[in-house]
């Protein structure tokens, strides 16, 4: 299961706070087998990039998603999933930047003309021309009213959006949204000096105004089929709940360059049978390729290829604080230090080109890759002699003879939420089953599905579970959406003062190098913690046909949808 962190409400980091990434070669298509252990080199992007005279038009796209999405709206908590926010709004919603290999990113003329970014009286204040010509499907324009009900509904004062918002991050920083000559001009200040405001304003940010005017309004898109919300070069002409289908096609209200796809197709896909089907050639795409086997069954098709970048998807294991034993941070430091991450991170990634020891993760924010890494692990790396008299220290003690521990008459068992057929999840449950029982701790197997899944995750129906956040190009960005306080997105229940604190200084720090020290800061407090424990980043490997142009693995970059196309073969 992948879950946004978004450009507007999370993130992966400030473009000058990114590495500068070491660009190689193209993706490699060969079998894992031959994969040496050493150190891969990785490119920064690997989409076969050519211009649009070299594509031709027409063709199917078919695309396979993991569940058919609860929610179209991407600010809404249930539409905050890969397959939306990434994929379908991708080529159905507003789009104001386009980004570069590096994270640095230019406008896209088709929704955003201009902007201008200036610093008055200690406080950022951006204007941005909108394109007169930007429309949603309903024939409104796309306008400065449509910022400020997005901005009204995400901004944190509101408690009725608040409990259906997937994040504030961003939009609680902004003092006010104005119209300037007219309603296409947009003048934003922010309430101190704010680095990462064009996160705010980015992919997936944005719905019309009709769609904010209350909360029950701004959760009620949840049948594709309403067009009124879609903009952009394509849109969802059929939505077939039976099949789990979704098509696009060209919206023939579209303003720009035409796009060169005749139809795009979303089928809702067990991961289980992803590699089959691409090397059957019944899907174009496969993304994320999560183990040996995918990958294997993908490198056989004989007109396609595998990209591969540095990526910005990254698992972990997130525990329930808000209640029963896991309420207990001292019970929760034990238990991430009897975790062996790297052993868990070698199950899941085995046979893969990239090692296991490259991606293992010690850090909440940047990726092993972004300028400011810091491994934070600190006192809780792996140890479980530490981790068994802490546990001792807290209470839970182990009888004689007895196979777990117990407190007060009772046993010291915790449920593992498991997507069985997903083989990372089910990797990752059996080895910290094995994890935990050394150090005395029950881990029972709580199975269930990924459409399921999402929804016992928001209701905090689960007590230790693994699942991958979807990074972006700004780490620093949005810190609050999963650790901060009252935070829809912060799936622990646990929030802490001192924590609230850092997020707002890491928010408004106007010097890179300070902002990259306090960041740091707050991650070893998310560390302490103990509520979100990172295993390793995922490299971006994509499978796709080999003329397939402008699309694959992005690493930080992004690219026109209106450009996806095939080449002539």
């Amino acid at each position: 299961m992948q879950i946004n962190r978004r450009l507007f409400l999370s993130g992966t980091a400030s473009a000058a706070a990114l590495a500068a990434l070491a660009a190689c070669g193209g993706g490699s298509s060969s079998s894992s087998a031959s994969a040496s252990a050493g150190a891969v080199e990785l490119a920064a992007a690997d989409i076969n990039p050519q211009d649009r005279s070299a594509l031709q038009q027409g063709g199917e796209f078919r695309i396979p998603i993991e569940a058919m999405i609860p929610n179209y709206n991407p600010l809404h908590i249930d539409g905050n999933v890969g397959d939306n926010g990434t994929t379908l709004q991708g080529f159905t919603g507003v789009r104001n930047w386009i980004y570069n290999e590096d994270g640095t990113f230019e406008v896209n003329e088709n929704f955003c003309l201009d902007y201008t970014e200036e610093e008055v009286d200690g406080k950022t204040v951006i204007t941005m021309h909108l394109n007169p010509e930007a429309k949603w499907n309903s024939g409104e324009s796309i306008q400065v009213a449509d910022y400020q009900g997005c901005w009204q509904a995400c901004n944190g004062e509101n408690e009725d959006f608040n409990a259906v918002v997937a994040s504030t991050d961003g939009w609680d920083h902004i003092e006010s949204i104005e119209a300037g000559a007219d309603e296409f001009e947009m003048i934003v200040t922010f309430d101190a000096v704010f680095p990462d405001w064009s996160s705010v304003f980015s992919d997936a940010s944005l719905v019309p105004a009709s769609l904010t005017t209350d909360a029950e309004t701004f959760s009620s898109w949840t049948d594709a089929s309403v067009t009124d919300y879609w903009t952009g070069p394509y849109l969802v002409t059929d939505a077939d709940s039976a099949k789990q289908v979704l098509t696009l096609e060209p919206n023939p209200n579209w303003w720009g360059d035409a796009p060169l796809l005749d139809k795009i197709t979303l089928r809702a896909m067990d991961s289980s049978q992803l590699g089959t089907a691409f090397g059957n050639n019944e899907i174009d795409y496969v993304y994320p390729i999560i183990d040996a086997a995918i990958y294997d069954q993908c490198s056989q098709r004989a007109d396609g290829e595998i990209r591969q970048a540095y990526g910005v998807q990254w698992r972990h294991f997130t525990m329930n604080g808000s209640s029963g034993i896991l309420a207990d941070q001292a019970v929760r430091q034990a238990l991430v230090k009897g975790m062996d991450r790297l052993t868990i991170t070698e199950g899941d990634l085995q046979g893969l080109p990239v090692p296991a020891s490259q991606l293992q993760l010690g850090n909440h924010l940047f990726m092993p890759h972004n300028e400011g890494y810091a491994d934070n692990t600190g006192d809780y790396a792996y140890d479980p002699e530490a981790a068994a008299a802490d546990l001792e220290a807290a209470g839970w003690t182990l009888a004689e003879g007895a196979e777990f521990r117990e407190k007060d008459g009772q046993k010291l068992s915790i449920k593992y939420l498991r997507m069985p057929d997903i083989s990372t999840s089910a990797t990752e449950g059996r080895i910290l089953q094995a994890n935990m029982a050394e150090i005395g701790v029950e881990i029972v197997m709580d199975d269930t599905n990924p459409e399921d899944f999402n929804v016992r995750l928001h209701d905090g129906q689960f007590e230790i579970t693994a699942f991958a956040w979807v990074g972006t190009q700004y780490p620093m960005a949005n810190i609050g959406q999963i650790y901060g306080e009252g935070s829809a997105s912060n799936y622990s229940g646990v929030s802490d003062p001192e924590l609230q604190e850092l997020i707002g200084q890491v928010a408004t720090e106007a010097d890179p190098d300070k902002r990259i020290e306090l960041a740091n800061q707050a991650d070893a407090k998310i560390w302490e913690l103990a509520t979100v424990t990172p295993i390793y980043s995922r490299v971006d490997y994509r499978a796709v046909p080999k003329t397939l142009a402008n699309y694959g693995a992005f690493g930080l970059s992004t690219a026109r949808p209106e450009d996806v196309g095939y080449m002539a073969e």
